[in-house]
């Protein structure tokens, strides 16, 4: 499976359908990394009410981001599991409407033994989506086993 195009995703994240929501990896380096979601009218997630546009849920954008931070903290075969500890200053420039082409990065900003601080971004197209700080804490490996 290591040819196929989703192979680096479901190496980085545990998430799988339908909660996976990153469809393509652009970038992954150590302490970065920058993926895109194509924010698709036919999504499930998109339960509308009257005749709003559909837009996808800041909550689900929040989720989006730490996926990305996720694939920057797991290790290639790495089995432990990183939970949110914490979100500092998300904010929420624009809506992100259905037909975008998501762009998200993650970059480590300090790493201890079990816990990271990373700093998330989103765009659509130029216009910034979201940005803000994620503290995640790592269960599961063997250094706290």
């Amino acid at each position: 499976m290591s040819n196929h195009p989703m192979a680096p995703i479901y190496a980085g994240t545990p998430h799988r359908f339908p909660m996976l929501l990153v469809d393509c990896v652009e970038e992954l380096a150590p302490g970065y990394g920058r993926v895109l979601k194509l924010v698709s009218v036919n999504e499930a997630l998109f339960e509308r009410f009257g005749d709003a546009p559909p837009t996808l849920p800041f909550p689900l954008l929040v989720d989006a981001l730490g996926q990305v931070a996720i694939m920057l903290l797991r290790g290639k075969d790495d089995a432990s599991v990183w939970y949110l500890g914490g979100i500092e200053a998300m904010t929420f420039h624009a809506p992100v409407p259905a037909g975008s082409a998501l762009r998200m990065e993650a970059r480590v900003l300090k790493k201890w033994r079990t816990t990271a601080r990373i700093e998330v971004k989103a765009w659509n197209g130029p216009v910034p989506a979201a940005s803000g700080f994620m503290v995640l804490s790592q269960r599961g490996s063997a250094r706290d086993d």
